[in-house]
């Protein structure tokens, strides 16, 4: 920019000097056009800088430190003016890694130290001690007592399961032959008690009760547990406060939670009734528990509330289990939460569910302690089940030989109820 600065200067300082010669336009045009070219051939030449180097006097010198040398160098150091011997080849066996190997060569290349191969000591082997008898019976019953370690401990709980699950079992099969004349004195008469039951109207209508009873529980208790197991499952806070919530009726005692549900069940002050009276704004007076038609749906519902919590706490248990993977590959396919819940989480689900729904089964068919305090059998018989029917039996009538032959009949059906579900879950592997 300078450069041109000073040409374009230059240019104009000899227009104004020839411009008292008149000049025309044309002849200022060649003008600079001359002076342009010609610019432009002169070559720029770099100056030339030599340098000189400073003088001997000048300069500096800087003296190396000497290297202090260890005993090991000194000692091994040839001293001036001998003439050292080529060092021989290095021979190592091939018993030695190679890593072995390269640090003895370095350490007598660095060093000059010969190789030094150590030998291990040899040891003599001594004979094994002999055993004696006594130490060898000793030995044995050392084994013999760590072998039945297991079976000592399990001792306590196996006498205790006998004296009060099995010993109970035998007496009642024992009982179930016999008919009691008085409190102490009965007489063998074979099966007659169990042929009897076929012939009994009232034991097959308390188990028909018992059916209808756990049919509601299947349809209600499989289902809405899931449900709320799977809203529990989704929650990011305060889930746990939740299962608390659900999972505490079924920690009540079974008796405190039939009086309750009595109450509430009242007819007159009852505050399911004065719950929808003051809703409906009229005077509702139900019979929950004194309408035959509403009695076995209101101790289902009963059933219901007090175990729920363990069925929600199961269906989690089993929803966690679950590989999130599916899920992910599902969603990222399009498929929508109907076609999860369908094609996922029902067929991953399906052995928690027929656990619960067999628990169910046989839990609703054994029910007797809300019975018994809410309606003992009432209305006329109406939700009268299969556990109070043997219990009037056994202690009201005193009939206790045919209460331990329809105890066995009702046991023979749970366990059939029992293996049918082993053999399900055999079948589905």
């Amino acid at each position: 920019m300078h450069l041109w600065k000073g040409l374009v200067k230059n240019i104009m300082s000899d227009i104004f000097n020839r411009s008292s010669a008149e000049l025309s336009e044309r002849a200022i045009k060649g003008i600079i056009d001359d002076e342009i070219t010609n610019y432009k051939k002169e070559e720029v030449a770099l100056p030339i800088i030599k340098l000189k180097l400073p003088d001997k006097e000048s300069t500096v010198k800087i003296k190396k430190p000497a290297i202090k040398l260890s005993a090991l160098q000194e000692a091994v150091r040839p001293a001036a003016g001998t003439v050292t011997a080529p060092r021989p080849e290095i021979t190592l066996p091939d018993s030695l890694t190679a890593s072995q190997k390269l640090r003895k060569a370095f350490r007598y290349r660095r060093y000059g130290m010969t190789i030094r191969l150590v030998k291990p000591k040899e040891r003599e082997m001594k004979p094994l001690p002999e055993v004696k008898p006594e130490d060898l019976k000793k030995l044995k019953i050392f084994q013999l007592k760590k072998y039945f370690l297991g079976t000592w401990l399990l001792i306590p709980a196996l006498v205790i399961f006998i004296l009060f699950s099995w010993m109970p079992i035998l007496k009642t099969v024992f009982i179930s032959f016999t008919r009691f004349l008085s409190f102490n004195k009965s007489t063998f008469i074979g099966i007659q008690n169990f042929t009897q039951i076929f012939s009994d109207a009232k034991f097959w209508q308390a188990f028909g009760h018992s059916v209808e009873l756990a049919a509601v529980v299947i349809l209600i208790g499989t289902w809405l547990p899931l449900f709320i197991a799977l809203y529990v499952h989704e929650m990011r806070r305060n889930s746990s406060i939740i299962k608390i919530l659900y999972f505490i009726p079924f920690l009540t005692p079974a008796v405190p939670a039939a009086i309750l549900w009595k109450w509430l069940y009242s007819q007159s002050y009852g505050l399911i009734n004065s719950f929808l009276s003051l809703i409906t704004t009229l005077n509702v007076h139900i019979g929950w528990l004194t309408n035959p038609n509403l009695v076995i749906f209101s101790i289902a519902i009963v059933f219901l509330w007090k175990n729920i919590g363990w069925a929600m706490l199961i269906y989690i248990a089993g929803l966690q289990n679950m590989p999130k993977t599916l899920f992910e590959e599902a969603s990222l396919h399009g498929a929508s939460v109907w076609v999860k819940i369908k094609d996922i989480m029902l067929p991953s689900l399906s052995p928690v569910i027929l656990a619960v729904v067999f628990v169910q089964i046989i839990n609703s068919l054994q029910v007797f302690t809300e019975v018994y305090i809410m309606t003992d059998g009432g209305p006329v018989g109406s939700s009268e089940m299969v556990a109070t029917y043997i219990y009037k039996k056994a202690f009201l009538y005193m009939d206790i030989g045919y209460a331990c032959a329809m105890a066995l009949v009702f046991l023979f059906i749970l366990i059939s109820i029992t293996l049918a579900r082993m053999n399900l879950t055999a079948k589905r592997g």
